[in-house]
């Protein structure tokens, strides 16, 4: 499939679909048509696009994203390490969490004095 079916399959925007392709995330064909050349899109850079959407949601960079999907596509890492590396993503997230209600604790008592004071 071409660029822009692939950007109404995802809903990404053509320029992110080429970023990720630069740095190795999803791969395309060429495809000669004439004197043009086209990107021929598989079934799989819609996998490998929802796979990365995804794992972005989850707190993972895109450096961490290939390498998942460069040892998982592969089939090279085992379970147990699989097993590892998420468990890992979860304590990190569990940490950013923290975090963050530290802060929204901290921002909600600041507006609540703010509002508390006469204008």
């Amino acid at each position: 499939m071409l660029i822009g079916e692939l950007v109404k399959k995802t809903g990404l925007p053509k320029d992110t679909i080429r970023f990720y392709e630069k740095i190795g995330l999803i791969a395309a064909q060429e495809r000669q048509a004439g004197t043009r050349s086209y990107k021929d899109y598989g079934d799989e850079a819609v996998e490998h696009l929802a796979m990365i959407t995804q794992g972005k949601k989850l707190g993972f960079t895109l450096k961490e994203i290939k390498q998942l999907m460069d040892t998982w596509n592969t089939a090279a890492m085992p379970e147990a390490e699989q097993i590892r590396v998420i468990e890992h993503k979860l304590e990190e997230i569990a940490e950013k969490m923290q975090h963050l209600n530290v802060m929204k604790t901290y921002l909600t008592e600041k507006l609540s004095k703010l509002r508390q004071k006469p204008l």
